[in-house]
């Protein structure tokens, strides 16, 4: 892998927009593992100096690329509390390096250039299959992206002999019936809300949409994490009544899965995750109506209409509880609390007094931050059971370095941090082990450098040189296709 380093040299000779340097740039996106190689090649087609063909013919790289990733789909942690890993793991699938959300990049960017290709690509994308969860899980699949891009394709302009054979309305039932996983049912609701169809197509695409929907089941930790998906019900009712079609079997429908689900056995802490949807809107991306996580409330008071009965209690009460979470709680062995002690004292004096910046340009102050650092890299993961693992001690290791950059970021000693991280990065096994965790402090590392090039542009020159192929290809993707702050900011 290191030999991709030697592909990289000819480009740092070149101008930013130069063909050639660009044409270096994708040799080495195309060197690199599948995930960068996709999500580079998209970058790289967003350039509007590329000719559309190669634009176009790029993009249908990134798909076929895109089967390599690692992750097949995106996910989001259902607890979003202080201490756990769960912060860490939502910025890194927040890259959209996972193969769905790489291959519906690569549509999303063909659609404007060949809204015919890009139908055909996404007819080629496998539908979200996810397996169920159980309660140990604190992971949940994110599928909506899938949803939304089937209803972008769906709205473009179709030729007269697709329309006369049924392709658009086909599409969209195909998938609108296909629906097995809580996670599924928000964001079909959504599209289905806003499809452009006359009104008893509308009428056949719900009515798929209520038969799978009456069947899902057995899977908690989706379906605690998806119950604010009655606010997406409630869109899907009011098309129903502004067309004039009936929305009772829909409801029907949704009585049975509500009731169906919370009368099995179900997850011992719903309770946190419902706390965490109504705050942050998990399911939608938006603010969420608090009333919306109380699934039984929200369907009695803003669905039910008659003859359908409420929800009562007792047909809303789990058969039993059992199982919590696992895997949130982070820094428990001795060596990490050190290291998290020693940290905190970088930030409070000894009377408990956070250090002013005066105090922290002094050579004791100083001494601490190398110490710190030294720290830093004496700990090593253990095969230990009383140690982190692999996953955790990356997390917390890159997270410190992270907090200390932070912390010294307007000091002398910001270089030394920053070169101090990036060996540490480029050392790390972890970079076979789960490519897309690796990447974000790799990431965040590119973009907090690009984002002062006045006082930081000789480490983005040491970033574009480094020996780490990864690294150094991103590097100079920063330079020939730059993100905006609005894009590296969700990172840090």
């Amino acid at each position: 892998m290191k030999t991709l380093a030697v592909v990289l040299l000819p480009m740092l000779c070149a101008a930013a927009d130069a063909p050639a340097g660009i044409d270096a740039l994708l040799d080495a996106a195309r060197a690199a593992p599948a995930e960068f190689a996709a999500d580079a090649m998209i970058r790289i087609a967003a350039l509007d100096q590329l000719e559309k063909t190669r634009r176009i013919e790029l993009l249908e790289q990134a798909f076929q690329r895109a089967s390599g990733a690692q992750q097949p789909y995106k996910r989001h942690a259902t607890f979003l509390r202080p201490g756990s890993p769960s912060g860490f793991i939502n910025r890194a699938y927040g890259q959209d390096l996972d193969a769905m959300s790489l291959r519906l990049r690569a549509i999303e960017a063909l659609l404007p250039l060949d809204s015919q290709k890009a139908k055909a690509l996404f007819v080629q994308t496998p539908p979200p299959n996810t397996p169920r969860l159980k309660c140990e899980d604190f992971l949940v699949y994110d599928v909506g992206r899938f949803y939304d891009t089937l209803g972008s394709i769906a709205r473009q302009p179709f030729t007269p002999e697709e329309v006369q054979a049924g392709d658009p309305l086909r599409l969209l039932k195909r998938f609108a019936g296909g629906i097995a996983s809580p996670v599924q049912v928000a964001p079909v609701a959504r599209m289905l809300a806003a499809a452009s169809v006359k009104d008893a197509d509308f009428g056949a695409l719900v009515t798929s949409f209520a038969e799978a929907l009456g069947t899902v089941s057995g899977d908690d930790r989706s379906f605690t994490y998806s119950i604010p998906a009655g606010q997406q019900i409630l869109a899907l009712v009011e098309q129903l009544k502004r067309r004039q079609l009936s929305p009772l079997p829909l409801l029907e429908a949704y009585r049975l899965y509500l009731v169906s689900n919370l009368s099995a056995e179900r997850c011992a802490d719903d309770d946190s995750i419902l706390g965490d949807a109504a705050s942050f809107g998990l399911v939608t991306g938006q603010a969420v109506d608090q009333e919306a996580s109380d699934a039984v409330a929200f369907f009695n008071k803003s669905l039910r209409m008659a003859p359908l009965q409420p929800i009562p209690e007792e047909e809303s009460t789990p058969s039993r509880l059992e199982g919590v979470a696992t895997g949130l709680r982070t820094c428990e062995d001795a060596e990490c609390r050190s290291i998290a002690e020693q940290y905190r004292g970088l930030v409070f004096g000894e009377n408990g007094s956070a250090y002013t910046p005066d105090q922290k340009g002094t050579p004791a102050w100083r001494g601490k931050v190398r110490d710190f650092l030294a720290a830093l890299a004496r700990w090593q993961e253990s095969a230990s059971g009383a140690h982190p693992n692999a996953a955790e001690h990356f997390r917390v290791k890159s997270a410190a370095y992270s907090e200390l950059l932070n912390l010294v970021f307007n000091s002398p000693d910001r270089d030394l941090v920053l070169r101090a991280m990036l060996d540490y990065l480029k050392q790390s096994r972890f970079q076979r082990e789960n490519r897309m965790e690796w990447f974000l402090p790799v990431n965040a590392l590119i973009g907090r450098v690009a984002l002062d090039p006045v006082s930081m542009g000789h480490m983005a020159e040491e970033l574009r040189k480094v020996d780490d192929p990864t690294i150094a290809l991103y590097a100079n993707l920063e330079m020939v296709a730059p993100r905006t702050p609005e894009r590296i900011l969700p990172l840090l």
